[in-house]
């Protein structure tokens, strides 16, 4: 983060967030964040958790190509090749 000009990192986690200065608890929501224009957004975390951040994200109006994302979870091919 320290060598992106501009950059900040927003944290939320589900449970307890106490221990982590500036992060929120609970599930991620936008209301109320200051989104500037021309915002970029990295996601990382599981399926369902990228796809609600990712409509949350296009309603508050970042283009579906400035929110890039990678996916942390169990791995969706493994299953597929083992079948």
């Amino acid at each position: 983060m320290s060598q992106l000009p501009d950059a900040r990192a927003e944290f939320w986690y589900e449970r307890d967030a106490a221990g982590e200065t500036g992060a929120r608890t609970g599930l991620m929501d936008l209301d109320g964040l200051d989104l500037p224009a021309g915002a970029d957004a990295y996601l990382c975390g599981s399926l369902p958790f990228m796809r609600a951040a990712r409509a949350q994200l296009l309603q508050a109006g970042v283009p579906a190509r400035h929110i890039r994302y990678e996916v942390f979870g169990p791995d969706l091919w493994l299953a597929h090749a083992e079948g």
